[in-house]
This record gives structure tokens, sequence and C-alpha cells, in this order.
């Protein structure tokens, strides 16, 4: 194997490992990652680019982002109001 390709098949391996391992994570705690965009941050959390990440679980980085900011309006955080108490 000529020595210019192996960084490409590290990248390659690397990311087959890290779905590996949200699979892995949503089998052994579901509540850990319920959903795509979970998983998507999960991935990020382990070095993963968002669009990387996206691509690995069958989304693009736009619908991650769209979905991320509509779970943060239903629950009210990221307006700077804070709440009566």
């Amino acid at each position: 194997m000529p020595q210019e390709n192996n960084g490409q098949w590290l990248e390659i391996i690397g990311k087959a490992l890290a779905y590996l391992c949200v699979q892995q994570v949503a089998i052994n705690d579901p509540k850990r990652v319920p959903d795509v965009v979970a998983k998507v941050q999960f991935l990020e959390g382990i070095g993963l680019a968002t669009s990387d990440a996206a691509a690995l679980l069958g989304t693009t980085a736009n619908s991650v982002k769209t979905n991320l900011r509509q779970r943060q309006k239903r629950k009210g955080t990221g307006r700077g109001k804070k709440t009566k108490k």
C-alpha cells in the first residue's frame, strides 16, 4: 500500500469506528442518544465534524442544525430571557 493512501484509509477507519461507537451507545444507553441530533452531538464530542457525523447517520448538517434549533426553541433555551420564580 503506498504511503500517501495511509491518511485516507485512517480517516475511513476512524469514521467507521465512530459509527460503531455511536451505535453501541444507542444499544447500551438509549436515553443518552435518543435521536439523530443527539447521535450527531455525541459524534461531535469524540471529534468528528458536524457534516461528517451527519453523513454517517444518513442526514445533512443543515438538517441537524435545524432540528437542534427547533429543539432549543421548544425547551425555551437560547432566548436569553429569565423565567419568573
